[in-house]
């Protein structure tokens, strides 16, 4: 695959951002939603306790907090946002080789494991959520990606590879490598430009989230 050269992927979504800067955002979310209020509660109760019981098998005197869950957060953006929790509630952390890296400034473990839990819990990442789809939501999912982002993408100047074949899209595995950003995030791109680009085309549906 031939990669655009940064300046001239950045000067080609400057020119759309220009053109489309009074158009409101893609959400792409006509219709049902693919996770109902009762799927969406049973991932969300799933992902809180299973973080939890790591914490509780370390630290059996532990006093759970309670976690109310941000939207769901793209992959790419999820050690981003894990660091910046964790900077809030105290604890020193930096990303490395794109993995969240964290320790104590001066907290006990028990204290760091608990504010990790509270920050891991409240920022689930898109292939967490994902992990419990069945076919139908993960082909919903696919569905987002090829009618709504990528058309959005390409609409406002950027690159977006090709899809796989939609029957890969029943099993995760079908969806592993590919996504519509896949050029964009890992390009030179200026923050200021990536951040208009997920505002205008949303790399995950406002369903995903498993905000309450």
């Amino acid at each position: 695959m031939v990669r655009l050269r940064p300046v001239a992927l950045t000067a080609a979504v400057l020119v759309a951002a220009a053109a489309l800067s009074g158009c409101a955002p893609t959400d792409g979310d006509s219709g049902a939603a693919p996770l109902t209020d009762r799927q969406r509660a049973s991932i969300r109760t799933t992902i809180l306790d299973a973080k939890w019981s790591q914490v509780a098998a370390e630290y059996p005197e532990a006093i759970r907090p309670k976690v109310t869950m941000a939207p769901t957060v793209p992959d790419h953006d999820w050690p981003a946002a894990m660091v910046a929790c964790l900077k809030s509630s105290g604890i020193v952390a930096y990303v490395t080789n794109g993995v969240p890296t964290f320790g104590s400034a001066g907290q006990t473990p028990l204290e760091v494991a608990v504010r990790y839990y509270g920050c891991e819990g409240a920022h689930p990442s898109e292939s967490q959520v994902a992990s419990y789809f069945t076919p139908a939501q993960s082909v919903a999912l696919y569905d987002y990606y090829l009618q709504v982002v990528r058309p959005c993408l390409l609409t406002a100047g950027a690159p977006s590879p090709a899809s796989p074949d939609r029957s890969a899209a029943e099993g995760l595995a079908g969806l592993a490598g590919w996504n519509p950003y896949q050029v964009i995030w890992t390009s030179s791109m200026p923050t200021t430009t990536l951040a208009y680009l997920q505002r205008r085309c949303p790399p995950t549906p406002s369903w995903l989230n498993l905000e309450p």
